[in-house]
């Protein structure tokens, strides 16, 4: 640095980048993937990582396996590899739920012939043998609020809707 000159950076242009990935083969220029070499190379890639996970998958199986006809759980990284059946035998999580087995419902519980549901109280029947309009416990609702129209029984809702009009002229008739 002291006194010395910085020589330049030499970036290949993209026009050298890509010459260089062409090889002179039987007089003519070919893609360094499409030469003999090259080939080679591709399906040595390709077999040899299908090959790793090939062995992966068998071996990572068969050490599973050895691990649970010990009595210990598999490892995380090829537990996947057993099913449900075989890692149940070690992991309690994975064991299917046990059924049960009941003849009725309990008292109370249940649809509505063994039980009732934690609904309101069951309304009246439509028809009585008296001609009564069927009600509610507690009496009526203001204004005929039953299951039968207020024509039928002759009690009429005040005119005006739900509400009485206000004592005295309307406020525009003040004036």
């Amino acid at each position: 640095m002291f006194g010395k000159t910085r020589l330049p950076v030499y970036a290949p242009s993209a026009d050298q980048l890509v010459r260089r990935q062409y090889v002179e083969e039987n007089g003519r220029y070919v893609w360094f993937w499409y030469t003999r070499t090259g080939v080679i190379v591709k399906w040595s890639l390709f077999l040899g990582i299908t090959i790793l996970l090939a062995l992966y998958l068998i071996l990572g199986r068969m050490h599973a396996k050895k691990r649970v006809n010990r009595g210990m759980k598999p490892m995380a990284y090829h537990g996947w590899l057993l099913s449900r059946q075989e890692r149940a035998g070690v992991d309690p999580r994975y064991a299917w739920p046990q059924s049960s087995y009941t003849n009725y419902p309990a008292p109370g519980y249940g649809p509505p012939p063994g039980g009732a549901y934690g609904m309101h109280a069951m309304p009246p029947p439509v028809y009585d043998p008296n001609n009564r309009p069927p009600m509610y416990e507690g009496g009526p609702p203001p204004f005929g609020g039953t299951k039968v129209d207020p024509m039928q029984t002759g009690v009429t809702a005040p005119t005006g809707g739900d509400y009485a009009p206000p004592p005295g002229p309307p406020p525009a008739a003040q004036r």
